[in-house]
C-alpha cells in the first residue's frame, strides 16, 4: 500500500500522515466536508466515483465517531484495504462491515500484553481515565454525545478493548452510570474477576491520568491530552500493511460491551 485517501481532515490526520510517510505512502486524496480544510473533495461520494480512485491502494476513515461505520462501508465496496478509526461504530451495527481493519494503538503500546498478563491474574482491576478537553472540543461533533458517543467511547473505547482482549466476553455488568462527561461502574467478568472503572473529562489538565491499577501496582500508559501524542500510529500502519491490524471480529466485543453499558438500567 503506497498511495492513500483519507477521509477527514480533523484532530487525528496529521497524525495519520504522518505514519502514512514514516511507513513509506503517501496520501494523494483527501475528503472533508468543511471547504475551509482545503480537501480535495467535500463529498465522499463523489471521491469515491473519482477517476483518481484507480490510483488509490487504501482508504483511511478519519470522520467523525456516529459516520465511521457509513464511510468504512462506502470505501469496502471499492474493494481496496480500509482502515478505520476507533470506534468502528457507536452502536451495534455490524451489517456489511466484513474487512474492515480498526485503529487501536494501545495494542502497540510497550506495556500492553504485561497488563493484559496482570488483569488476567488480578481478581480486581481499577481502570482510570481522566482528561481534559478544551472549549473546541465541546463546539464540534466530539461534544454531542450523539455523534461521539460520549467519554465510554472517546476514552473507554481502547481500554474496553484491551480489557475484552485479555478476559474475554464473559461478563456481567453490576453497575454502570453514564452521561457525556463521566462513566463510571462494575464489571465481573468470568473467573471471579472484578473491573471498577472511571472515565471522566476534565475542565482543566490539573489531574489527569491513564493508567491501571493492578494489585497495587499502578500502569500509567499516557500523561498526555491524548494517546494519540504517544507515537504509536506508526505501529497501527505497520500491522495494517501486512495484514495484522484488529478486524471487526476483535472489537465486536468491546462495542459490545460499550453500548451495554450505555443501555444499563439497573
Amino acid at each position: 500500500m503506497k498511495n492513500y485517501a483519507i477521509l477527514g481532515k480533523g484532530f487525528i490526520f496529521s497524525r495519520h500522515v504522518q505514519a502514512i510517510q514514516d511507513t513509506g505512502g503517501k496520501v494523494v486524496c483527501t475528503c472533508d466536508i468543511d471547504p475551509s480544510k482545503e480537501a480535495d473533495f467535500v463529498d465522499y461520494r463523489e471521491m469515491l466515483s473519482s477517476p483518481l480512485m484507480k490510483n488509490i491502494d487504501a482508504f483511511v476513515i478519519c470522520t467523525p465517531n456516529h459516520l465511521h461505520a457509513e464511510h468504512a462501508r462506502a470505501c469496502l465496496h471499492t474493494k481496496k484495504p480500509v482502515l478505520c478509526e476507533k470506534p468502528l461504530t457507536v452502536n451495534t451495527d455490524f451489517t456489511m462491515l466484513d474487512g474492515v481493519n480498526i485503529v487501536l494503538q494501545l495494542r502497540y503500546h510497550p506495556m500492553f500484553e504485561e497488563i493484559c498478563d496482570a488483569v488476567k491474574s488480578s481478581p480486581e482491576t481499577h481502570v482510570v481515565l481522566r482528561a481534559y478537553r478544551d472549549e473546541n472540543f465541546w463546539k464540534c461533533w466530539k461534544g454531542d454525545e450523539r455523534k461521539s458517543g460520549g467519554v465510554v467511547y472517546i476514552l473507554g473505547a481502547h481500554l474496553f478493548d484491551l480489557l475484552t482482549y485479555a478476559l474475554g466476553n464473559n461478563y456481567m455488568i453490576l453497575d454502570a452510570k453514564d452521561s457525556m462527561k463521566n462513566s463510571r461502574g462494575v464489571i465481573g467478568f468470568a473467573g471471579g474477576r472484578r473491573v471498577i472503572y472511571n472515565f471522566e473529562f476534565l475542565p482543566s489538565r490539573d489531574g489527569q491520568t491513564r493508567h491501571l491499577e493492578i494489585n497495587g501496582k499502578k500502569y500509567i500508559l499516557s500523561l498526555k491530552d491524548n494517546l494519540s501524542f504517544e507515537g504509536l500510529h506508526d505501529k497501527v500502519y505497520e500491522a495494517f500493511i501486512n495484514g495484522t491490524a484488529p478486524t471487526i471480529s476483535d472489537v465486536i466485543p468491546s462495542l459490545e460491551l460499550m453500548d451495554n453499558i450505555k443501555k444499563y438500567k439497573g
